[in-house]
């Protein structure tokens, strides 16, 4: 899930052509998708054919405004991918392997809450670039997003997801669709520290949106969907990817979110989608899951050993200082320190062995853990 929520003073689509619309078969074909998260009859390819044609044939870098959906703005962006479906479910849709891997400037934490999912997950990334039938998967996820880049609210929700992947002309087929049943937790502080392209950003348990006049707000996601496909051409390894995406969210169900704002998260994880996957250098998946294990087997003191100088660093480099409110002096007095959670402190080691495998981010970005924290996540 991606989301940039809150009004930032542009009243103007300023990215997609105005007379492009999405064909009106398109939204019955979406809502056939989201339709099966309450749906025993069997998947029907048939009735996603034109919008697997859609995605397949609309060059990287549309985006155009959607109709609304229960109120909720809507955007459509197409990106490509130079890889292979089993890419994508290998690395994003590997239960051993953390969400925020592949999505690191969008997801903050992931966890399935529906059983057997590891089973059925396996079961889709089995033969996935030369599957014959359809598969599909639905469970429920509980996540928490990263701050958001305008308000710095994030926020912590259920979703259901449905999984399906399938043969297609030109090579397999993934639909991933998520609908969020209920509203989300209230929003609360965080910060993105520096750059969002260095994936730091700092998190508070006290409501509220880190924002000048704004300190106040009880804000939530009321409602969300999503459905993303991901086209196989296997004649070059390209995946061509359409994201459509509804949201409502903001503060006495008023709906703050505009289709621009939509589009400006979907490109946010897009960007960093590609990048981590198509980094020639990227670790196997098995390393990935390796170095996750070894960090959830260590104690929970040596994790705060090791996360002190990336919090340092930061300090240092006066991202810290850019987050108003508490967080300068949070950081500083090591109380932010001692409130951090395992989970989260593995996340920000995880990505700091992850960056330096991501060639797109420039060594100098690093800010981080100095070499010393990282000597047991040298390369292989």
């Amino acid at each position: 899930m991606c989301l940039t929520l809150l009004w930032d003073g542009s009243g103007s689509l300023g990215y997609a052509q105005k007379e492009q619309e999405i064909p009106e078969q398109i939204y019955t074909e979406l809502d056939y998708v989201l339709s099966f998260f309450d749906s025993e009859v069997e998947f029907d390819p048939a009735k996603v054919s034109g919008l697997i044609d859609f995605v397949r044939s609309t060059p990287a870098g549309t985006s155009i405004s959607l109709e609304k959906r229960r109120n909720a703005e809507g955007a459509f962006h197409a990106f490509d991918i130079n890889g292979r479906i089993s890419d994508i479910l290998g690395y994003a849709y590997n239960p051993e392997v953390p969400g925020y891997v592949t999505m690191p400037s969008s997801l903050q934490r992931q966890e399935w809450v529906t059983p057997d999912t590891e089973t059925e997950l396996r079961n889709l990334m089995r033969d996935a670039d030369s599957i014959n039938s359809i598969r599909f998967f639905r469970g429920r996820e509980n996540e928490t997003i990263t701050p958001d880049l305008h308000t710095g609210g994030y926020y912590t929700y259920d979703q259901d997801r449905l999984v399906v992947t399938l043969p297609g002309v030109t090579g397999p087929v993934l639909i991933s669709a998520t609908i969020q049943p209920d509203h989300s937790d209230v929003g609360k502080r965080g910060c993105v520290a520096g750059d969002d392209k260095d994936w730091n950003y700092l998190y508070l348990p006290e409501p509220g949106l880190n924002k000048t006049g704004l300190g106040w707000v009880k804000s939530y996601m009321y409602y969300a969907s999503s459905v993303v496909v991901y086209v196989t051409d296997s004649s070059t390894d390209t995946i061509h990817a359409g994201s459509f995406k509804w949201l409502y969210a903001g503060w006495s169900k008023i709906n703050m979110v505009k289709s621009h704002h939509i589009l400006k998260g979907m490109k946010r994880f897009a960007l960093d989608f590609k990048n981590v996957l198509e980094s020639p250098n990227l670790p196997e998946v098995q390393e990935i899951v390796d170095k996750y294990q070894e960090l959830v087997k260590m104690d929970e003191q040596e994790l705060r050993h090791m996360v002190e100088p990336y919090l340092q660093s930061l300090r240092e480099s006066g991202d810290v200082e850019k987050c108003s409110g508490s967080f300068m002096t949070k950081v500083s007095s090591g109380e932010y320190l001692q409130q951090m959670s395992s989970q989260e402190i593995i996340r920000i080691l995880l990505l700091e062995y992850l960056k330096t495998y991501v060639v797109e981010i420039p060594q100098e970005s690093l800010g981080s853990l100095p070499s010393k924290s990282l000597d047991s996540f040298s390369h292989s």
